[in-house]
Parts: structure tokens; sequence; C-alpha cells
């Protein structure tokens, strides 16, 4: 009578005999049922010109997952374990202006499961946004980018509206080349009736770090009825070397006053982006007869030495964040020793007799 009472117990407790005087108890959400379907809801968020995030549905029955990611046409993946419980992974030292894919994966037991269709993204800046909440008062006419040592000339006229983007036009891309001086800019403002004091200000993201910081404004038109503004500026030598075909922004706006925010809305004018790729010399002179072919460095990060992939070069020279050169040497066998390198950000320039190449490393 006592073994029927207890067995009785155990049955409406929710446990489940699978042998006599033997109770196993079955825990909601344990890695015991966990599966190796593919994982849902696959995305790529927060792109820059060297990170990503990739981010998937949770499933509470499995903690553990596996991504893998490379540049599109390559062989090779580089797979990442994430920590577990989490959904999420930040991509780090990717190439500016890559095709990339991405898959994720379970991992259920020790074993990897079914890997989610390829995602594609492409590295690129995201930039806050930026409007006005009137555009009828006045606007903005025209943007002249005239740059010094040889590239061509950028015009831009427009009429009247919120906010453009004028990034994606081929016609409408800025260049400009690395380290120069007595590039200027001219900004035109049209009004609606009759001309008042407004503010005029355009920031070039020099370092390619996705934010428009006070020393990169070039052009900061306190309140004035003039309708054009001019100004000379000059491009930093250890601006980020984007090449042709990729790009930084610029972006310009006229508002009632200077202190309207570089991010956000304001109340009367207009903001405008517009697309810019910084040079060198031999770099503008390939872009003028075909696409340019941009190398790699492998691997990045790097502990000890680093190998050139694509790139021809003799010498080189090493910079740290702040244009402090590090170390110069010739180049052996494609290979370049780092090891005296304290750990942190830095750009290798690699010189041959017909250009200039720069790439960015971490040093571990």
């Amino acid at each position: 009578m006592k073994k029927n009472l207890f067995f009785f117990f155990l049955t409406l407790s929710g446990s489940c005999c699978v042998q006599a005087n033997t109770v196993v108890l079955q825990k909601p959400g344990s890695h015991f049922f966990c599966d190796t379907l593919a994982p849902a809801g696959v995305q790529v968020s927060s792109i820059t010109l060297t990170t990503a995030v990739v981010s998937w549905a949770a499933d509470p029955n499995t903690q553990n997952y596996t991504v893998r990611f490379r540049p599109v046409g390559t062989a090779a993946w580089l797979t990442v374990n994430v920590a577990s419980g989490q959904n999420a992974l930040t991509l780090t030292n990717l190439m500016p202006c890559v095709n990339y894919e991405v898959q994720v994966a379970k991992n259920c037991n020790n074993t990897l499961g079914t890997w989610s269709a390829p995602l594609l993204f492409t590295t690129y800046l995201n930039y806050c946004a930026a409007a006005s909440s009137d555009m009828n008062v006045m606007h903005l006419s025209n943007v002249t980018v005239t740059p010094s040592g040889g590239p061509a000339t950028m015009t831009s006229n427009s009429g009247a509206s919120l906010y453009t983007d004028y990034r994606s036009d081929p016609n409408r891309k800025v260049q400009l080349l690395i380290g120069s001086t007595g590039n200027t800019i001219s900004v035109t403002r049209t009004w609606s009736g009759n001309p008042s004091a407004v503010s005029v200000r355009a920031w070039i993201d020099f370092n390619a770090n996705g934010i428009f910081e006070s020393n990169e404004m070039m052009v900061s038109s306190g309140s004035s009825a003039a309708s054009v503004v001019s100004a000379v500026f000059s491009v930093p030598a250890m601006a980020f070397q984007t090449g042709p075909n990729c790009q930084v922004a610029m972006r310009v706006i006229v508002s009632e006053t200077s202190a309207s925010p570089v991010c956000g809305t304001f109340t009367y004018g207009e903001a405008e982006d517009y697309g810019v790729s910084f040079v060198t010399p031999a770099q503008l002179s390939v872009a003028e007869n075909g696409p340019l072919k941009t190398g790699s460095l492998y691997p990045n990060p790097t502990a000890s030495m680093l190998t050139l992939s694509g790139i021809a070069g003799e010498t080189y020279e090493i910079y740290n964040a702040a244009g402090q050169k590090m170390q110069q040497g010739r180049i052996q066998d494609r290979n370049i020793d780092v090891r005296d390198l304290v750990p942190g950000t830095y750009f290798l320039q690699v010189r041959n007799k017909e250009n200039m190449t720069r790439l960015k490393f971490v040093r571990q």
C-alpha cells in the first residue's frame, strides 16, 4: 500500500519512473532538450568600416553557438565560438568596403548543428541622422569642393529638402589626397524671402570612426546673411586611407544657429551628406585608368608577424594612432616582424618604386 501511494505521489509531482525504484526528473530549459536546427532570425547590424554585429533569435534550450564569416569569394572561414548564453557577436578587424558572408550554428552537447543560410553584408560607416524640420526659410543650393593636387572638382546643385544623402551618387563623390593642403569648399545658401543671418558648418570624418568631431569641422561660419561661404582646409597625413571605391562622409548643414546639433533635428535649414574617399597620388592614377586593386594583411590582429597578400612592396613604415613613426625597414619574403610593438592599433605603409599602400592592423 505504501509503495502504491509513493508511485501515485511521484506521478502527480511530474516525475517519470523509467524502472522500478528509479526516478528521473526532467527540467524544462535544460541542455538535454537542445537541438541542432539552424538558428532563426540571423541579422547583421551596427556595420562600420571594420566591425559589424551579428545576432540571432535566442533558443532557451540551447546556450552555445558558433559563428563563422569570410570575405565573399574566399575559401577560408574565420570561426568563433560564442560565449555561453549569448545570442550576438561583434565581428572586429574587418576590411573596409568588403563584401562578407556570415553564418551561425547551434552547439548541442558538443555537436555542431546546421549552419544558417549565408547572410551578406558590406562594411561601411553608419552615421547619425540629421535633418531640419522646416526647409521653407532657407536651404543649401550649391556645395562645391575643389581638391588640390589633381582630383576633380565636385559640384552639387540642389533644391530645398530637410535632408539629402548624396553618398551613393557617383557624380557627387569627393576625392581628396592624403596630406594635401589648399583644398577649398564653397557653400551657397538660398532664402525663400529676404536673406537673414544663418549659420553654415561642414565636417569630414577624417579618421573614419563614424563621428563628426569638433576637430574635423572644415567650415564654421557664424550667423551671416552672405549667400556664399568658403573655406580652405587640409587633409591630415594620417587620414584613413579609403581608396576611390570606399568612402567616409562629409556633412554640410545650414541652420538658424551655429548651436544646432550635428546629429538630430534642428528647426530651419537643411543637411546634406556626401561620400569622400582619401587617396594617394598613385591610387588616383590607378583610379583614372581602372579599378583600384587592394591588398590585405594576415593574421590581423597579430602578436608577432604580418604577411602581405596582394601587395607589392620593397620598404615599409609603421605609424601609431597618433601619427608617430614606430618602425621601418625592408620587406623580406612578404613578412614584417612587429613583435617589438606594444599592443595597439597601427597603420602600415608599404612602398615600392611606383606607389604606396596603407593598411590598418592591430598588435595584440
